[in-house]
């Protein structure tokens, strides 16, 4: 197994590090994403305090940690307004700002490797017809055309995935704005009321 391993790179130079680098970059990405991304844990009783079911200062004094928790006792200390709607909305955009860690590399990733493949590919062929018209092209060829190949797939290999995983985790993170979003601005709407 580690022979063609091996040998895969040794097919891929000098672009096969490069990718493999891009791989591992991704993975970090994902993983970070994965593990560091706070999930906040009152959303649903910030969604029932919105809804009149709870009050949002018991909310607020049960999650004194969770960032949505600490706008939401900032709106219940601070009198009602237009300054404070819009102190609530830039703290909620910073919140949100910071889900996204990690997104941004992941993007970048599933941008480059496929270009990094195709490159290698380009590589890989004018090696082939750099050796094209001598005696032993004929058999040389068709490897030749193999050998460059194996970048793109593994260019695409590493943007599949990416893309698979951006795509989900961006989702996710539209649904959580926009609930987020909506509780806020109810609590808003009750509290000028």
């Amino acid at each position: 197994m580690h022979e063609t391993i091996r040998q895969f790179f040794a097919a891929c130079h000098p672009f096969g590090l490069p990718l493999l680098a891009c791989s591992v970059i991704m993975l970090a990405a994902i993983l970070y994403h994965m593990l560091f991304t706070r999930r906040h844990k009152c959303l649903p009783r910030l969604e029932a305090a919105a809804e009149g079911r709870i009050s949002p200062e018991a909310v607020a004094q049960t999650f004194p940690q969770d960032e949505l928790a600490q706008v939401l006792s900032f709106l219940c200390t601070q009198p009602a307004g237009p300054a404070l709607e819009q102190q609530v909305e830039a703290r909620l955009r910073c919140i949100i700002d910071r889900q996204r860690a990690g997104l941004a590399t992941i993007s970048i990733i599933t941008t480059i490797a496929p270009m990094l493949g195709i490159l290698g590919t380009a590589w890989g062929l004018v090696d082939i017809f750099g050796v094209f018209g001598t005696p032993e092209a004929q058999d040389g060829i068709a490897l030749g055309i193999s050998k460059a190949l194996y970048t793109t797939i593994f260019g695409l290999a590493i943007a599949v995935p990416g893309t698979i995983a951006l795509s989900c985790f961006e989702r996710a993170l539209e649904r959580r704005a926009a609930r987020i979003n909506q509780c806020f601005t109810d609590l808003l709407a009750n509290r000028n009321a």
